[in-house]
């Protein structure tokens, strides 16, 4: 019997984040390199005018290379937590952003967001998860309206001071307990963490996407390694073979990804 394989993307918005973080231009490349969809950043879609939009989504399509998934959700300015939160506003920002995922034929849209849901320093942590929780359950509410999944991502604690383990976020999960929200796992900050491939195994059920760098300077993954192995073999433990996207920096990205593709498809191939 055949056994089904990993779908591979790339993240655009890390390869130039300060002048071009949606880098338009390199899907061509990423089509002719063997990737098979592409991943933006939802928060960067947002700052393209109304009236450019229609044009923006027609260009994209022309390229032919699909766009199946979004990080970024939110910007920071957007609080998730803290005493700032305007929960109207949250929930507008959320229906139009994710509106525009699916304007692009996006199938999952991942929040992390660290700088929107960290808590402000002093910030009670208990309120903190409350409103997260809340903002989640809306999350799970408008993502099914608009007929798109969600997943949760943690951080690892060098970029945020909640949730920061598989465990917390598939907590997260099943306390809102809605279908539209998932979790997603991240190669980096499972590595950054040192957390054991087993906590993969907390996923079970609950995986809908995935995304790849290798710990150092969070770069692109250049040499298979054995822990790539064993973070794939779990993945296909726990039935995940979907969509993994190489979210990484790269200081040349003509020659790191079309490598990080070959090194991946090795790494995860039985």
């Amino acid at each position: 019997m055949e056994t089904q394989s990993f779908r591979f993307g790339l993240c655009t918005n890390m390869v130039y984040p300060d002048s071009d973080p949606i880098a338009l231009h390199l899907l061509p490349q990423l089509k002719e390199w063997g990737y098979e969809y592409v991943e933006f950043s939802l928060r960067d879609l947002m700052g393209i005018p109304r009236e450019q939009w229609g044009n923006f989504c027609k260009k994209v399509e022309r390229i032919g290379l699909p766009v199946e998934a979004c990080n970024n959700f939110f910007p920071p300015s957007q609080r998730i937590t803290g005493s700032n939160v305007d929960f109207k506003a949250l929930t507008q920002y959320t229906r139009e952003s994710l509106g525009r995922a699916k304007d692009l034929g996006a199938r999952v849209v991942v929040f992390g967001s660290s700088g929107a849901r960290n808590l402000p320093e002093g910030f009670p942590r208990e309120t903190g998860m409350e409103q997260i929780r809340t903002a989640s359950k809306m999350i799970g509410e408008v993502a099914e309206r608009i007929g798109i999944l969600v997943a949760i991502e943690y951080h690892n604690r060098g970029e945020a001071n909640v949730l920061n383990t598989m465990k917390e976020a598939v907590e997260l999960c099943r306390q809102v307990n809605h279908p539209y929200l998932q979790v997603l796992s991240d190669y980096y900050h499972m590595a950054y963490e040192k957390e054991p491939v087993e906590a993969l195994l907390l996923a079970k059920g609950l995986l809908a996407h995935a995304h790849f760098a290798e710990l150092e300077n969070r770069s692109f993954p250049k040499i298979p390694k054995e822990e790539y192995r064993a973070y794939f073999s779990t993945l296909r433990k726990i039935g995940y073979h979907g969509r993994v996207s190489v979210e990484a920096f790269t200081n040349n990205i003509a020659v790191d990804a079309p490598l990080a593709l070959t090194v991946l498809k090795e790494c995860s191939h039985l």
